[in-house]
């Protein structure tokens, strides 16, 4: 489950810290009640996609008590409270940074994905394309950013390599050719998997359709042949799946929210998303 996710990244991070040797936490705790009270506070704007890290922190930690303020999807402001806690100084002190460093993380993608989604859905609301990440995530951090895209309203992509077959030009260049390359992958791959294709300009896309390929992803084009291909693939290949990718962002995405685009892949998602502000303040002492 995600948890386990979230509690393996929080030991990290208390082990990175090297917590048990705080000295600064050693002194000042001297004269410290036992048990002390604190807040998370917003200090920017975003989408909150915590909710299973708090859960996690609660499993590793007995010794907290967590009050959430708000749950995942919801949006917050500046100078409100998150999520209120209770526990030793100790351990307070030791969970503070890793714990924040991966909601900001989260809540970040979880951000900027709910922008672009509502953003193509209010340039195409009937039929409106899936926003999808892509596999442009940190090693270990890809089930994390799964989870925070779907937070903000977007889906997956392949989870993994084993998530689909997507022949890509160095699949293409090292088979031969198009129709080699789609040959062979239907040849190996589960007979439910479908055959997705990236081409990039429309001679391409009509070796894609010669080949039968299930999906098409149309990588890099322009907005014009984005429509010049839709209008090749309708008379063609009319139950062909259309992908498309390549530079997408915020500020470019209106311009491909297209009907006849099935899926949107945005890396900026995940390999661009600015962090939220957040900040854990002592209030009680």
């Amino acid at each position: 489950m995600i948890h386990d996710f979230w509690k393996d990244l929080l030991k990290k991070g208390i082990s990175e810290d090297g917590a048990p040797w705080d000295w600064t936490t050693l002194g000042v705790r001297k004269g410290l009640n036992q048990r002390l009270k604190a807040k998370i506070i917003a200090k920017s704007h975003g989408v909150w996609a915590a909710a299973t890290l708090v859960e996690a922190t609660r499993e590793l930690w007995p010794a907290l008590e967590l009050h959430p303020q708000i749950q995942d999807g919801q949006g917050f402001s500046p100078q409100q409270v998150l999520l209120e806690w209770e526990g030793p100084v100790d351990i307070l002190l030791a969970v503070e940074r890793p714990f924040l460093n991966l909601a900001a993380y989260v809540s970040g993608i979880a951000t900027q994905t709910q922008e672009v989604v509502k953003k193509v859905y209010e340039c195409c609301p009937k039929n409106s394309p899936r926003v999808t990440l892509t596999r442009k995530t940190l090693p270990g951090y890809r089930d994390l950013a799964i989870h925070a895209v779907r937070v903000g309203g977007g889906y997956p992509h392949r989870v993994s390599l084993a998530g689909g077959a997507l022949i890509k030009e160095n699949h293409i260049a090292a088979a031969g050719g198009i129709l080699n390359a789609v040959q062979n992958v239907r040849e190996v791959a589960p007979h439910g998997l479908k055959i997705e294709i990236e081409v990039r300009d429309l001679g391409e896309l009509e070796q894609a359709m010669d080949a039968q390929a299930d999906v098409v992803m149309l990588d890099n084009f322009s907005p014009a042949d984005v429509k010049k291909a839709i209008a090749c693939i309708e008379k063609r290949a009319p139950r062909m799946g259309v992908e498309v990718s390549g530079g997408l962002t915020l500020q470019n995405i209106d311009q491909y929210a297209l009907s006849g685009v099935h899926v949107l892949s945005v890396g900026a998602l995940t390999h661009s998303a600015r962090s939220v502000d957040l900040s854990f303040l002592i209030c009680e002492v």
